[in-house]
């Protein structure tokens, strides 16, 4: 699919569920410029986005931190994923911004064939189809068996349907931040934290700007 029939299919899912849209914006790259992670940089990035995202949720940073790093998994992290894990003592703001990267780790295990849909509507993920591939570090009397990894079945999915999404995801969140501007509910009863959080995932994924930093990857929607 050329770039323009891409912002097109967009554009018109976008005006179906009756979100704004800003004609305005460019059309992003050719699926032939565009180099997708490959399957060890996704699984080193599910492993990151899971472990603060369940960290946050459960509140077991230390635990979570130590079990990195006895697997010898610390690099994974961001610096900023790595502080969070680390310190003593993290703030409601922190905590929820790392239960927010939820969303980010349910967008990526889609990419990599560990969840079989995802969409914009309000059905929840099937979390614990995902969870199923990492470590039960909550469960009391811990085997090696659930101590372990699972993820053999990690499969990168097709260039062009991630980019599909990127497309999509980069108009929709021009759209949310309109209306929030605006001091507007999220358009098409849509949640904006996932919109925010599957925007920077698929822009990683495609890395985006040629950034290789999580931290530092762009969700820009500037026309």
């Amino acid at each position: 699919m050329t770039p323009e029939l891409r912002k097109e299919a967009s554009e018109l899912q976008l005006h179906k569920r009756g979100i704004r849209i800003n004609v305005q914006l460019h059309v992003i790259e050719a699926d032939e410029e565009i180099q997708i992670r490959d399957a060890e940089q996704l699984k080193h990035r599910l492993l990151a986005l899971w472990a603060v995202s369940q960290a946050a949720i459960n509140d077991n940073r230390q635990v979570m931190y130590l079990y990195l790093k006895t697997q010898n998994l610390l690099p994974v992290l961001s610096k900023n994923e790595a502080n969070f894990l680390q310190q003593d003592v993290v703030t409601e703001e922190q905590v929820q911004s790392f239960q927010d990267r939820q969303h980010a780790f349910h967008f990526l295990a889609w990419c990599a064939s560990l969840l079989d849909k995802i969409d914009l509507g309000n059905k929840p993920i099937d979390h614990d189809k995902i969870l199923q591939h990492f470590p039960a570090l909550d469960q009391p009397n811990q085997s090696d068996s659930n101590m372990a990894i699972h993820l053999a079945a990690l499969k990168v999915r097709r260039k062009d349907v991630i980019m599909d999404w990127s497309d999509l995801l980069y108009r929709l969140h021009w759209a949310v931040r309109h209306a929030a501007l605006n001091h507007k509910p999220s358009p098409g009863n849509i949640d904006a934290v996932m919109v925010r959080e599957w925007h920077q995932a698929v822009n990683w994924m495609c890395r985006y700007d040629d950034e290789n930093n999580w931290d530092q990857v762009s969700t820009e929607t500037t026309a």
